[in-house]
């Protein structure tokens, strides 16, 4: 009888602790459940636009070069910090330079402010635009410089200018690049000074 007893209280005892290893498990889990971090609205009004978007450039030699969004993909995805978070994925053509991918994503680096957005080209691979950061703020190869009210390109007022600068080496970089509110890119210089704005465009955009 007595070692029925004890096999019972043992038996007892290791379903408590598998229980309580259990619970204590799912716990941790939750605990590293973080919310999601969405891209900040602010941010999709300069860099995030519709399948179908396009934008026409001309340079001091009136060349053209016309960009058009080919296609945007959006989605959730597991971020570089263990917590989920947004990603749209726009795919443009330009007539003047090669395809280019751009990846429009929230990231939380506490190298820099709290939950900032970046829009960053995979071809060739740099940062071109990122907000909710102050003036001066660095981030790899762009630097925000200043901002706008507004800025004047051939005869059209565009507000809410946000002006970058790149030191990016590849051979298709932009050294200076303007962005405006609900806009996005419209003008930019490369490394030959050749200084590219904007003459047309149709945007639309997918919020």
């Amino acid at each position: 009888m007595l070692i029925m007893r004890i096999k019972n209280l043992t038996f007892r005892y290791l379903l408590l602790a598998i229980i309580y290893l259990l619970l204590n498990g799912a716990d941790c889990s939750k605990s590293k459940n973080e919310p999601t971090c969405y891209i900040p609205d602010e941010f999709k009004s300069y860099g995030v636009f519709n399948e179908g978007s396009y934008w026409v450039y001309h340079d001091q030699f009136n060349n053209s070069d016309t960009v058009t969004v080919k296609s945007n993909i959006h989605s959730i995805i597991d971020g570089p910090y263990s917590y989920p978070m947004e990603r749209y994925e726009i795919t443009t053509i330009s007539t003047m330079r090669d395809e280019s991918r751009y990846i429009a994503q929230c990231l939380d680096n506490p190298l820099m402010c709290t939950s900032f957005s970046i829009l960053e080209t995979l071809n060739p691979a740099a940062i071109q635009f990122f907000c909710c950061c102050d003036e001066g703020t660095r981030y790899e190869n762009l630097q925000y410089i200043s901002q706008l009210d507004s800025m004047v390109i051939h005869d059209e007022t565009y507000y809410y200018v946000r002006i970058f600068e790149s030191d990016s080496v590849n051979v298709h970089s932009l050294s200076k690049l303007y962005y405006a509110e609900n806009i996005g890119l419209i003008q930019y210089e490369d490394y030959e000074s050749n200084s590219w704005k904007l003459t047309k465009h149709s945007v639309s955009k997918p919020y």
